[in-house]
């Protein structure tokens, strides 16, 4: 007896395995006018094979591996038959008609977007019921917009499926970073704590302010003299800036930026001739002006842990500038206006050993009209207005 339970199993498998070429059951639509068609079948190159179909609405030809079908009702069962040397097989399929459509399911395929990025329903793992309507789902809104106060911001998006007198709608959220908010760590020296500090020991405290009498009187003899060096020296510090990022793979990353000091050395050469008035008093002067200035840095970095890249950009420059024109002196320092046409000329260097292409060097020039206004050497002012400029 179990020999023959066994042998009834197998011939029931193996007409199962053969019986699949009615293909799966259908779901499909309504339509308004009952339109709707749905294909059957699986598709077969043989010439040896016939196959006939049975059922209440079919379209065309019933006489083939794959027809075509209108079905009315809401579940409609087909037949087939097929005939070849391996004698007459059956299968059937049903089709069912549904009157609601609906999206499912949708997913975002990419991991965030930038402020203004173009949004589209292909972007998205979407399923409808019933399924074959994936590509009529449209978006809403179709441009990614970035959230006031978060680095990375949810953003909802609205998702619309209309066929016939059908309409679904589903809401998603995408993420959205925002690039302008950034987290940065600095740091800076009080010179004046420093120097407080400094004058707590009382011989150092004197010799500090016997130096500056000795300053002040070469400022003083400085003052009356028509031409004047001056000498300037700046440094940076390092910096951390924290910023999000979403990169061309829409994989949203945090990249820190580190700026190490940078450093500037500058020359200048100023002479005032009165021509017309009384000398540090009032009058009226003509102006030359020679300027040098050398800088290094800032040294920039990047580093991103989830791609480990990492670059290394140093720059450098050298300026020289000249200028004249013509000025107005009132009570010496206390108030001076000046009109000054300026050619600079700028030779900047960035070496990149790291994550870019070597060096690579420019040389550009600027010739300007100066205005410039200066209260008691603490307040100025300065309108600067480029009339011709190049670039190589």
């Amino acid at each position: 007896m179990k020999r023959i339970y066994l042998i009834l199993l197998m011939l029931a498998s193996a007409w199962a395995a053969q019986a699949q070429f009615a293909g799966p059951d259908k779901h499909v639509a309504r339509n308004v006018d009952n339109s709707q068609t749905v294909t059957l079948g699986v598709p077969d190159a043989s010439p040896d094979v016939c196959y006939i179909w049975t059922g209440s609405h079919i379209v065309g030809n019933a006489n083939q591996a794959v027809i075509t079908v209108n079905p009315r009702g809401e579940a409609e069962d087909y037949h087939v038959k097929r005939i070849s040397q391996n004698g007459v097989e059956e299968d059937e399929a049903w089709v069912f008609v549904d009157d609601s459509i609906e999206i499912r399911y949708v997913k975002p395929k990419y991991g965030c977007y930038n402020d203004g990025d173009e949004i589209a329903a292909n972007q998205f793992e979407i399923e409808t019921y019933p399924s074959g309507y994936e590509h009529l789902v449209m978006v809403s809104p179709v441009t990614a917009q970035k959230s006031a106060g978060y680095s990375r911001g949810q953003m909802e998006v609205t998702f619309y499926l209309t066929h016939n007198n059908h309409t679904s709608t589903k809401k998603a959220y995408i993420t959205v970073v925002n690039s302008d908010l950034e987290a940065t760590v600095g740091a800076s020296m009080n010179i004046v704590n420093l120097k407080n500090a400094m004058e707590n020991s009382q011989e150092l405290k004197n010799k500090l302010d016997d130096f500056k009498a000795a300053v002040n009187g070469l400022k003083e003899l400085e003052r009356l003299a028509p031409c004047k060096w001056n000498f300037d020296a700046n440094y940076g510090v390092p910096y951390v800036t924290i910023r999000n990022k979403c990169c061309s793979d829409h994989t949203a990353y945090d990249i820190l930026y580190i700026s190490f000091p940078s450093a500037s050395v500058s020359a200048a050469y100023q002479c005032r001739f009165p021509f017309y008035g009384i000398p540090h008093v009032a009058s009226a002067d003509v102006l030359l002006n020679l300027g040098l200035t050398l800088a290094v840095g800032p040294m920039t970095g990047e580093l991103s842990f989830q791609t480990q890249c990492c670059t290394l950009c140093i720059p450098a420059s050298l300026s020289f500038a000249v200028s004249g024109g013509v000025g107005l002196s009132i009570g010496g320092d206390l108030l001076q206006a000046d009109l000054l046409l300026q050619g600079s000329s700028t030779a900047s260097c960035q070496w990149c050993p790291v994550g870019g292409n070597g060096i690579d060097c420019k040389l550009g020039g600027t010739v300007s009209i100066i205005g410039q206004l200066q209260l008691v050497s603490i307040v100025n002012f300065s309108v600067e207005k480029p009339v011709f400029t190049y670039q190589f």
